[in-house]
């Protein structure tokens, strides 16, 4: 006898997904995966082949560093990859602290991504989705912008607390 009422949201041992029982947005299914493990690929990829020495001095591209001179949470994210993927992790730190992480999220995004179009199933990206809304996610990404925001008066007031990245 089959239901058709619509499965819950869990992992394979059977444990419920921390609020899987709120309504979530339509997932973008394979197209969104396809998206995000090509342009995570492509992100990842260029962090290996670039050189740290060509990263440090390279043009800046951020909008906002360009009209106001200061930096945004972003700033240094590209720096810090390339110094991470080439080994040098105080590097990679001091570019940008939170790029270490955003590197590992961006390389589980695109495992998840990947693993939708083996299996040619959105639930994987649908369950990360409703991890992404869990109390600590979001804890993690109110105290990057926080750091970010500090960055900029730091920079901005010249107090020297983190280095300048240019």
């Amino acid at each position: 006898m089959t239901s058709d009422a619509p499965a819950e949201l869990g992992f394979p041992d059977g444990t419920p997904v921390p609020g899987a029982g709120r309504r979530t947005p339509p997932s973008l299914g394979l197209a969104g995966a396809a998206v995000v493990a090509g342009v995570g690929t492509t992100a990842i990829a260029i962090a290996c082949i670039w050189s740290p020495a060509g990263a440090s001095s390279g043009p800046e591209v951020c909008p906002f560093r360009l009209a106001t001179g200061l930096p945004c949470p972003g700033c240094g994210l590209t720096r810090s990859w390339v110094s991470l993927m080439h080994g040098d992790v105080s590097a990679a730190f001091s570019f940008n602290a939170f790029g270490p992480l955003a590197l590992a999220a961006t390389t589980v995004a695109v495992v998840i991504a990947v693993w939708s179009l083996v299996t040619r199933s959105s639930a994987p990206i649908d369950r990360a989705r409703v991890l992404l809304r869990a109390r600590p996610v979001i804890a993690v990404a109110a105290v990057w912008i926080a750091y970010g925001i500090f960055r900029a008066v730091d920079a901005a007031v010249g107090w020297g607390i983190f280095p300048t990245i240019t």
